[in-house]
Parts: C-alpha cells; sequence; structure tokens
C-alpha cells in the first residue's frame, strides 16, 4: 500500500461519500479502502472523514487536502500521457458537471464518444446551479454566463441564443403580445436559475426594452420550464437549442424573432492542471464538438 493508491481512495471517498461506492467502482474490498483512507489519516496526523454508522463527513483538514490530492494525481497522470504510455487506450472515468438542457443532449451523443473508446466511463451530474468542483469530485463542467472562479481553467464553446416562446394553445387563449412592453400583460414562466431579478432584455436598432415579467411559474430546471410552457401555461425564455425543435415542428411559437435577447457565453471549466489527463482532455475534445452543432459564437439571433 502506498499514498498514491491511498490519494486515489481517498479523493473518490470525497466525490462518492460512501467506501462502499469505492469498493465497487474500483474493485478493491472495502477493507482495503479503509486502510487507504487510515493511511492517510496517520500519514498527515489528522482525522480526513468524520464517522458516524449512518453518514460520512469530510472534516476541514479534509477539504484543504482534496485539491492537492487532486494536482498530485493530475501531474502523475499528465506525465503518463506525455510519455506516452497510455496514447494506445483512453481508459478510465471523466466526471462531467451539466446543465439540464444540454447535458440531456449530451447524453443523447454520448453513445458515440463510448464507441470510439470501449475503456472509457463517463458520468454525467446534471443540476443547472453550479458547485464547486473540487469538492463535488468533477473532472469537467460547463458553465454559462461570466467565470467568476479565477481559479478556474475555462475554453469557451460558444454562446447560448435564448428564444422567447409559447405554445399555440396559450397565445390562442391570451392573444399574441405585439411589442415586448405588452409583455407584463402575459403569464410568464421564469427559469430561476440564480437569486435576484430575472428581466428579460430585448433590443432592435436603438430600442431596448426591459420587461419585469408577470411570473406565474418558475423553476431552477430548464426543463420544467420548457414543461410548463408545452403545458400551456405561458411565455418562457428559453436556449434556442432546447427549443428550436418545437418551434419547427409547430408546437412552440417564436414570439419577436425581430429582436435580439443577448446571449450568454458558455464554457467548458476545470481545475487544471493545463495539460488534462488523456481521458479528459478526450471528454472535453468530444464536448467542443458536440457544443459546435448547437451552439453560435456570434451575436445573431
Amino acid at each position: 500500500m502506498d499514498l498514491l493508491s491511498a490519494l486515489h481512495s481517498f479523493v473518490r471517498v470525497a466525490a462518492t461519500g460512501s467506501f462502499s461506492a469505492v469498493s465497487r467502482e474500483t474493485g478493491v474490498s472495502q477493507p482495503t479502502i479503509s486502510r487507504h483512507i487510515a493511511l492517510l489519516e496517520a500519514h498527515y496526523g489528522t482525522t480526513l472523514f468524520a464517522r458516524t454508522t449512518r453518514s460520512l463527513m469530510m472534516t476541514e483538514d479534509g477539504r484543504s487536502l482534496l485539491p492537492h490530492a487532486y494536482e498530485v494525481l493530475e501531474i502523475l497522470e499528465t506525465a503518463e500521457t506525455v510519455l506516452g504510455r497510455r496514447r494506445a487506450s483512453v481508459s478510465g472515468l471523466v466526471r462531467l458537471g451539466m446543465t439540464t438542457a444540454f447535458g440531456l443532449y449530451f447524453t443523447s451523443r454520448l453513445g458515440e464518444l463510448l464507441e470510439r473508446h470501449p475503456d472509457l466511463s463517463v458520468e454525467v451530474v446534471i443540476r443547472d446551479g453550479f458547485g464547486d468542483l473540487v469538492e463535488e469530485g468533477l473532472d469537467l463542467a460547463v458553465r454559462v454566463g461570466d467565470i467568476a472562479e479565477g481559479s478556474l481553467i475555462a475554453r469557451k464553446l460558444g454562446v447560448v441564443r435564448k428564444w422567447l416562446v409559447a405554445s399555440p394553445a396559450c397565445l390562442a387563449r391570451c392573444g399574441t403580445p405585439e411589442h415586448p412592453r405588452d409583455l407584463p400583460e402575459y403569464p410568464a414562466i421564469v427559469y430561476n436559475y440564480g437569486g435576484g431579478r430575472h428581466d428579460w432584455h430585448l433590443f432592435r436598432d436603438e430600442e431596448e426594452s426591459v420587461i419585469a415579467p408577470s411570473t406565474v411559474f418558475r423553476a431552477n430546471s430548464s426543463e420544467a420550464v420548457l414543461s410548463a410552457v408545452l403545458a400551456d401555461i405561458g411565455i418562457g425564455l428559453l436556449p434556442e437549442f432546447q427549443v428550436r425543435e418545437g418551434v419547427e415542428e409547430g408546437k412552440l411559437v417564436r414570439l419577436f424573432p425581430d429582436w435580439r435577447i443577448p446571449n450568454l457565453p458558455f464554457y467548458a471549466v476545470h481545475t487544471g492542471p493545463r495539460t488534462l489527463p488523456l481521458r479528459t482532455r478526450t471528454v472535453l475534445d468530444f464536448l467542443v464538438e458536440v457544443s459546435s452543432e448547437v451552439l453560435r459564437d456570434d451575436l445573431s439571433n
């Protein structure tokens, strides 16, 4: 047993919150995983996990060690990649955090990646809120909007264009707004992806409309918002790639196509190092490939 094996067990226990889950994932016995953690605790003279019969919680010292453990393991994997020891086969697990709408689209394409690399394993963690990559044990994540954390390394994938949409039945019931300033008179479905106000901004030539929608339903999931729009509840503002098919099929109506709604930058992020392990780089490259099909990097609507 060595410190490297122990560090690997440590980061996976931190990610899964379970010794037994790591045992199933790695094929290493649970007592061995426990000995790995005990070795690290003895080596550093501290407790890394607070254990009870029902839960396993990382201590403050465990949280302090975690980013350094990731860095050590990633540096070693990078060295292996550079030296060509694993060039012939992309293998191992990559954990990827994604927003709901894009995560579902990515998952629908994932079979192509796994067919190319049969020894690769991908775990997708889907949520629209942003978490800490290290604490969640994520190798990569996608982020919408500006990146505030200076510690993250970001690669721009494109921009998310947004469309205002409603169902034909909703418009038949409520009427079709003729100008954005009419929108407060209509029921609105708001994608509540963060705190604060969620005004709708529309631009046309030199004209600007900032709308405070009359919210009848809000959700922190874009899929829930889309379901509510399709259920004829009201008007919603959603990613273009999520609603384009519905518009083309006549299930949704796009409102104000001659007005521009500000785009949001879309990034893939990781914590480093810049030279990623081969398996992570492979997933990132596929993410770039998939993104190019549904995202734009221009200002047009």
